[in-house]
């Protein structure tokens, strides 16, 4: 797993290539958008797609827990991506696997269901000085962080042909961190002309120019 450590208002965050970002001070680590579910969903839709892909997601959290020694995990929205299925049974196995770490969920546009449980804290934001913590990117007077957006850019090679990876975004006042589950499909972003923009590409993070 490969890593970038960037300071941020006088803080140290380092993005990981899990498309996950860990900050040590308070030893949280912070993942966006793993639409856990979205398997089942298009399952009951008739289209075949095996919840491996979830599974796959877990076990990246769990390495990202073990590895990087979290006392908390902030889900940036977007946890679960319907209504529950078998898929969210797979999550609170996890969750009760590790019970010692606190979770805390910025419910997204996706979070929707009535009834969450009671191992997993769910709010619409999250304040610690010098960040705010939101699934939608929000103007504040602290540094916002926040998904929703699954950023992409497309990077070209000599014979001009593109490829799209997951980034982050890195802007003065604002970042956006990547989509972290799998199955989520990315959306091509136009970064502006200052942001810092990390690419995530065969498990490693690329400063792009």
């Amino acid at each position: 797993m490969n890593k970038f450590s960037l300071s941020i208002k006088g803080e140290e965050l380092i993005l990981l290539s899990l498309r996950a970002v860990f900050w040590p001070t308070n030893k949280i680590l912070i993942v966006s958008d793993l639409h856990l579910g979205k398997a089942g969903h298009f399952r009951k839709h008739g289209i075949a797609v095996s919840k491996k892909v979830h599974l796959h997601d877990l076990q990246n959290l769990e390495l990202l827990i073990k590895e990087t020694d979290a006392e908390s995990v902030f889900f940036l929205g977007d946890l679960f991506h319907s209504y529950q299925n078998t898929e969210w049974e797979d999550f609170l196995d996890f969750i009760h696997t590790y019970d010692e770490v606190e979770y805390i969920l910025i419910a997204g546009n996706h979070d929707i269901l009535t009834e969450y449980p009671r191992a997993l804290n769910v709010t619409k934001k999250m304040v610690l000085y010098p960040f705010s913590f939101t699934h939608v990117q929000e103007e504040d007077l602290h540094y916002n962080i926040s998904g929703h957006v699954h950023p992409g850019v497309t990077v070209r090679g000599r014979m001009r042909m593109g490829m799209t990876f997951p980034c982050f975004v890195f802007s003065e006042h604002y970042a956006l961190l990547p989509a972290f589950g799998q199955f989520t499909g990315i959306k091509k972003i136009k970064p502006n002309k200052d942001d810092r923009v990390f690419v995530i590409g065969d498990n490693q993070i690329f400063n792009l120019p």
